[in-house]
């Protein structure tokens, strides 16, 4: 199948009738039909009902039309991103987030990302470990990590972000929330609910009662059940703070939400191209890290 005769076929179906259409291409109505007759030989169909010399669209035409528009519509999709490859301009662009780092701050400037034309976008979560080995090996292109300690990095790309708050949570109705601040020994007396993966060792907690849960809804649905407390990012909980079912902490060993820095890295050479400095520059941008 032509693909002139394609677009000509859904103009004339557009325009209602087919001499209209061989007006609009500045070609003889005797050619557009032959094109649309050869469609329909090709097909088996009939895309018009013909009665004298009047055309209308057929039953099996309005059956058809969807996915005309639609093969046509991934045709334009293929041709433009055949161009941006031909250019240097990659494809798709692959994302890396550090297990723990709040999405939500990440949200505006992702969506944005979205209306970047002939673009796909992979996101994925993991350890830094893996994501500092995807970045070096090719595998992935961006890193939203939490920052090293370097002043500065040689090895690759990078920008520092800014910082999200982490904090202890419980729900409205625990005793905790009537003994502010509170102190270690407070926190002994109820379970914790950890945010983490199985095995891992991060030190001790704050009480010997605790459940490790590394799926972050369930955990936050057993603390709006009443089940103990949790050290977890304040932005995962925006809307429970806010309505009250879950409540802020404060201690007197830690007088303050505790800031936890975020950076950005990205393979060498990707801002030379012009949609990976688009992306670059969006998440630079429009995150909302403190």
């Amino acid at each position: 199948m032509n693909v002139t005769h394609l677009k000509a076929l859904l103009l004339a179906i557009e325009l209602g009738s087919i001499s209209a259409a061989a007006r609009k291409l500045g070609k003889k109505q005797s050619q557009v039909s032959q094109w649309i007759s050869d469609l329909e030989i090709d097909l088996g169909v009939s895309f018009f009902d013909r009665t004298g010399n009047k055309s209308t669209l057929s039953a099996q035409g309005e059956q058809l039309l969807p996915s005309l528009t639609h093969t046509l519509a991934q045709l334009d999709k293929l041709n433009h991103r055949a161009a941006a490859l031909s250019q240097g301009e990659p494809s798709s662009i692959r994302i890396g987030l550090e297990h723990y780092i709040p999405e939500s701050p990440l949200t505006k400037a992702i969506t944005t990302l979205f209306q970047l034309p002939n673009l796909c976008l992979e996101i994925y979560r993991a350890e830094f470990q893996e994501l500092s080995e995807d970045l070096h090996n090719g595998d992935t292109d961006i890193v939203i990590r939490h920052e090293s300690g370097q002043l500065h990095q040689t090895e690759m790309e990078y920008a520092k972000l800014g910082c999200y708050q982490e904090g202890l949570v419980c729900h409205r109705s625990l005793p905790l929330t009537q003994s502010q601040p509170i102190s270690v020994d407070d926190l002994s007396l109820f379970k914790e609910l950890i945010w983490g993966e199985l095995g891992e060792e991060e030190g001790e907690g704050f009480s010997p009662d605790y459940a490790v849960i590394n799926d972050l809804t369930l955990l936050i649905r057993l603390l709006e059940n009443g089940q103990g407390f949790a050290f977890l990012p304040l932005d995962n909980l925006h809307q429970q703070l806010k309505s009250g079912s879950l409540v802020a902490l404060d201690s007197d060993f830690e007088q303050s939400a505790i800031p936890r820095r975020v950076e950005i890295n990205w393979r060498s050479g990707l801002t030379l191209s012009e949609t990976g400095n688009k992306v670059i520059e969006a998440i630079k941008n429009l995150h909302q890290f403190r």
